[in-house]
C-alpha cells in the first residue's frame, strides 16, 4: 500500500473509530480499522491492563474466538504484548524466530487459550506491538500479527500503528468518559428502582448481580453475611469468612475497590471487594467473584463504587428500623424501673416474650461506659458504634432483651423460659458480655464495666435485680478491679458497704482495731493477720497455727498481745463479730 493509500486508509479509520462514543462499538471499530491501515494484517489484539490484578487481558480481537482469548491474561513483561507494555515503546518482531522468542515466557495456561481462540498453536510469521499511552501511562497494547511467511512488516508500519494508536487512545478515552457515565447511571437507576420499591437488600443484591453477570456477596461491618445473589454465593461467602478473613478486612479498609484470589477444591476463583461507606465510617463490603481466568470490566467496577451507596442507605436503613425497636423496648423498660406497673406496659412484655409473662424469669443486667477523659461527642461517636455491637450480638441472643440506654449506662433485662436454671442463665449471660466487652474495647476502644443482678420472677421484682446490677457496677467503679464483669452474688458482704461513706467506713476501722494496726506498723508485727485468720477459722487455735505455719503456743501469745492493744478481756461473742467486720472493712477499704 502506497503512502497516500495509508493515509487515507488512516484518515477513513480515526473517523469509524470517532463515530460512536460507546466503548464496546469504539474497539470494535478500532480493532477492525486496524487491519485496514496495516497492509498484510491477519490479526490483531487488544490488551488493556487491570490495575486492580496487575494483569493485561484481551479487550478486543480480530482473527482470534474471543470465547477463549479473553481468558488470556499477561502478567506486565509476559510476551510479546507484555514486553512493550513494560518497555512503553513500539516493537516490531520481524520473523517467525522473532516471535516463537517473544513468546517464549508465556504460561502454559494462557498458551492454551491463545491456541484455542486462533484454532492452533501457531506463531506469527511477523507482528508489530504498540503502547496505548496517555498522560497517566501506559493503559494497554495493541499487537497485530502476520501469519503469511511472504509478508514482513517495517519500520514504516510501526510508525503508520503507533500514530494510528495515538488516535485510538483518544477514542478510548473519550468513549471511556461517556460510557462511565452512561454505566454508573444504568447501575444507579436499576438499583434505585429496587431500593425504592421496598425490595431490601436481598432484591438489591440479586439486581447488581444481574447487571454486572457475576455472582455478588455483601457483608456488614462485622462480616456478617447479609445477603448472596445464590446459594452458590453464599457458599463463597462463608469460605471468606472462615479461610480469608484478613482479605475481607483489607477490603473493607480500601478507599476504592481491591482484588484478591481465592481456592476452594484446587478452584482458583478472583474476588472483587467493593467497600460500602458513608463519611463516616465503613458500613460494609461487596464482593464479586469470577472464575480466575475472567475480569470484571473496569466499566462496571466503577459504576459499583458509584453505586455502593444505594448499598448503604439500605443498609442504614436495617440499622434505623433495629434502633427504633430498641428506643420502643427502653420505653417498655423505663415504665417497669421507673414508673407504675400498669396493665399496658405488661401487655407489652407479655406480647415480645410469647404472649405471657408467667412461667417467665427475667435478669437485668447494666453495662457502664468508663471513659471520663473522652468528650461527650467523642463518647456519643463511639457509642454509636456500640450500639451497633450490641444490636448485632443480642439478635443472635436467644432470650429476648429489653435495653433502656441512659447516656453512659445501659440497662438489660433479659425474659427467659422458667425452666431454665438461673445459674445457666446467669452462665448465657456473662459469656454474651464478656464478648461484648472485648469486642467494645477492640472497635470502639471503650472500656465497658457489667454488673449482673439476681433472676426475678415477678415483673414487679425487676427493680431489685436492677437494684443488684447497679450496686456490681458501683463495686467496679470504686474497687477498680482488674475484672470489667460482677454478678450480684459473687459480691458478697462487701455489698453493704457500697452506700456507705469511705470516712465513715475509715472512722469505723480506727475506733475498732486502729490501734493493733498502728502497734503492727511500729513493731513490724503480725497481729492483723493473726486476728484475721483466727477469726476467719472460728477461732480455732491450731486450725490458724497450721494457717499460718507457726506454733500453737506463738498463736497464743499473739492473741495475748492482741487483747492487751485492744484493751479486750476476750475475743467472743459481740466483741468478736466487731472485730471480724472491721477487719473486712479494712480489707475492703485497702482493695
Amino acid at each position: 500500500m502506497d503512502t497516500e493509500k495509508q493515509l487515507r486508509s488512516l484518515i477513513n479509520s480515526v473517523q469509524a473509530m470517532t463515530s460512536t462514543l460507546h466503548i464496546d462499538e469504539v474497539l470494535d471499530q478500532l480493532i477492525k480499522e486496524v487491519l485496514n491501515v496495516i497492509d498484510g494484517s491477519n490479526a490483531s489484539v487488544l490488551f488493556l491492563y487491570d490495575e486492580k490484578i496487575g494483569k493485561l487481558y484481551a479487550k478486543a480481537a480480530a482473527g482470534f474466538d474471543m470465547k477463549y482469548l479473553k481468558h488470556a491474561l499477561l502478567e506486565p513483561g509476559e510476551g510479546m504484548s507484555g514486553k512493550t507494555f513494560v518497555s512503553q515503546q513500539g516493537r516490531i518482531f520481524s520473523t517467525h524466530d522473532d516471535t516463537l522468542k517473544g513468546m517464549t515466557n508465556i504460561n502454559e495456561e494462557t498458551k492454551g487459550y491463545y491456541s484455542k481462540a486462533r484454532g492452533d498453536m501457531e506463531y506469527p510469521a511477523s507482528a508489530i506491538c504498540v503502547p496505548l499511552m496517555t498522560k497517566k501511562g501506559c493503559i494497554g497494547v495493541l499487537t497485530v500479527d502476520i501469519y503469511d511467511e511472504n509478508v514482513v512488516f517495517n519500520a514504516q508500519d510501526l510508525k503508520l500503528l503507533e500514530t494510528f494508536a495515538v488516535q485510538a487512545v483518544i477514542a478510548i478515552e473519550n468513549a471511556t468518559l461517556f460510557s462511565k457515565s452512561e454505566r454508573t447511571q444504568r447501575v444507579h437507576e436499576a438499583l434505585s428502582r429496587v431500593s425504592l420499591s421496598q425490595g431490601g437488600l436481598e432484591e438489591i443484591t440479586k439486581t447488581l448481580a444481574s447487571l454486572v453477570h457475576a455472582e455478588v456477596i455483601v457483608f456488614n461491618e462485622f462480616f456478617d453475611l447479609l445477603e448472596a445473589s445464590s446459594e452458590h454465593a453464599s457458599a463463597r461467602g462463608r469460605l471468606l469468612i472462615q479461610q480469608y478473613p484478613q482479605e475481607l478486612t483489607n477490603g473493607m479498609t480500601q478507599e476504592k475497590g481491591s482484588v484478591c484470589n481465592i481456592s476452594d477444591d484446587h478452584i482458583q476463583e478472583r474476588v472483587y471487594f467493593f467497600p460500602v461507606r458513608t463519611d463516616q465510617r465503613a458500613m460494609g463490603l461487596i464482593c464479586i467473584y469470577l472464575d480466575e481466568r475472567d475480569v470484571l470490566d473496569p466499566l462496571d467496577q466503577f459504576a459499583i463504587e458509584q453505586a455502593s451507596m444505594i448499598f448503604a442507605l439500605e443498609m442504614n436503613r436495617r440499622d434505623k428500623s433495629s434502633y427504633e425497636a430498641l428506643t420502643y423496648s427502653g420505653y417498655v423498660l423505663d415504665q417497669l424501673l421507673y414508673g407504675k406497673l400498669d396493665k399496658l406496659t405488661v401487655k407489652e412484655v407479655a406480647r415480645t416474650t410469647s404472649g405471657v409473662t408467667e412461667g417467665r424469669q427475667f435478669l437485668l443486667v447494666q453495662l457502664t461506659i468508663e471513659e471520663s477523659l473522652l468528650s461527650l461527642k467523642e463518647i456519643s461517636v463511639k457509642k454509636e458504634t456500640v450500639l451497633r455491637v450490641i444490636t448485632r450480638k443480642l439478635s443472635q441472643f436467644p432470650y429476648k432483651a429489653f435495653i433502656l440506654d441512659q447516656n453512659l449506662d445501659m440497662i438489660f433485662m433479659f425474659a427467659y423460659p422458667e425452666y431454665i436454671n438461673e445459674s445457666s442463665a446467669y452462665e448465657r449471660v456473662r459469656i454474651l458480655f464478656a464478648q461484648l466487652v472485648e469486642e467494645v474495647r477492640q472497635v470502639a476502644g471503650l472500656s465497658i464495666l457489667i454488673g449482673i443482678g439476681r433472676a426475678v420472677k415477678q415483673l414487679e421484682e425487676v427493680r431489685v435485680s436492677a437494684n443488684d446490677a447497679s450496686k456490681c457496677v458501683d463495686y467496679l467503679l470504686t474497687k477498680n478491679k482488674d475484672s470489667s464483669i460482677l454478678a450480684y452474688f459473687e459480691l458478697g458482704f462487701q455489698r453493704l458497704f457500697l452506700k456507705t461513706e469511705a470516712r465513715e467506713l475509715e472512722a469505723y476501722v480506727e475506733e475498732t482495731i486502729g490501734k493493733l494496726k498502728a502497734f503492727d506498723q511500729a513493731h513490724n508485727g503480725s497481729l492483723m493477720i493473726t486476728l484475721s485468720v483466727y477469726l476467719e477459722l472460728n477461732q480455732n487455735m491450731k486450725q490458724t497455727a497450721e494457717a499460718l505455719f507457726i506454733h500453737v503456743n506463738t498463736v497464743k501469745y499473739r492473741l495475748k498481745l492482741i487483747k492487751e492493744v485492744l484493751e479486750l478481756n476476750a475475743i467472743q461473742g459481740k466483741e468478736a463479730f466487731e472485730l471480724q467486720l472491721a477487719v473486712n472493712i479494712d480489707s475492703f477499704l485497702e482493695n
